[in-house]
């Protein structure tokens, strides 16, 4: 069989995978295609993949890493121009889950879906690093028909990239990102608009840090936000909720404030010290 990954959007994350996957000879060959010519001609240049495709036919795995709204499509495509009938895997790195596996009934078995949770607010294969996944996680939400060999296959994947791997249901899992990725991309780009009012000449550190998700990819954001829609919306309800009560305690109730991010601080120094 090749020894060729296909590679399906050449930005940030699947550049970068490509990059991870030569260096480490989890393959040896990328070859990629890219909606978006002037991407795919950069990533050639600049070796984040060898070569443009063709086809989806005649690789050992296809890496599918183009904005959530197109994962589905390509999926469809790959398996339909010959990942089906020699079995390859086909793996996908959206952030949202749920919504692809319902557009794509019935789910390919050679299909297995992932979310790497590594990134940046920076895009383009000008930015792919062969180190982005190390010792990072990588959550994959199979369901009831995906292949275990393709599971496996795949979890060797990113594996060999440096990643953890975790497994996941695909409702639990947009349920959770929802809250920890989601919702304060949202949150960061709301903010961005009140504060482009300015004036911004002087700001510190943490206005800086605050503020830099809302430098993301508008497309890739776009996607999954309206895909997560249903989840993102009732954490935003939460937080709305949230706000309004400390709107009233920072004008009328500074004793109840302080004793309120007392205990936000104590609740972030317990998340520090789970995360190192």
């Amino acid at each position: 069989m090749s020894d060729t990954l296909l590679l399906v959007g050449t930005g940030l994350v699947g550049g970068s995978f490509a990059r991870a996957a030569k260096a480490r000879g989890v393959f040896h060959r990328v070859v990629g295609m890219d909606r978006d010519p002037a991407a795919l001609a950069e990533a050639v240049r600049l070796g984040v993949v060898d070569a443009a495709a063709e086809s989806f036919i005649g690789h050992a795995a296809v890496c599918i890493a183009v904005p959530v709204a197109g994962i589905a499509a390509c999926v469809r495509d790959a398996v339909a121009d010959g990942a089906r009938h020699n079995g390859v895997p086909v793996f996908d790195v959206g952030s949202v889950k749920a919504p692809i596996l319902e557009a794509l009934q019935p789910v390919p078995p050679n299909y297995v879906p992932c979310h790497p949770i590594a990134g940046s607010e920076r895009q383009g294969p000008a930015e792919a690093r062969a180190d982005l996944f190390e010792g990072r996680a990588v959550v994959l939400t199979p369901v009831a028909t995906t292949d275990p060999d393709a599971v496996a296959t795949v979890t060797g994947y990113w594996e060999g990239v440096g990643a953890r791997v975790v497994t996941e249901d695909p409702d639990d899992h947009d349920r959770r990102f929802a809250l920890v990725s989601h919702l304060p991309h949202l949150v960061a780009f709301a903010f961005m608009e009140v504060a482009a009012e300015g004036p911004l000449d002087v700001v510190g550190n943490g206005f800086r840090d605050f503020v830099r998700t809302a430098g993301a990819d508008p497309d890739v954001w776009t996607d999954i936000l309206h895909a997560n829609a249903h989840e993102v919306r009732g954490r935003l309800d939460e937080l709305l909720d949230v706000l309004a009560s400390y709107g009233t305690m920072v004008g009328d109730d500074p004793a109840r404030l302080r004793q309120r991010l007392t205990q936000v601080v104590a609740n972030k120094q317990s998340f520090d010290a789970l995360d190192r």
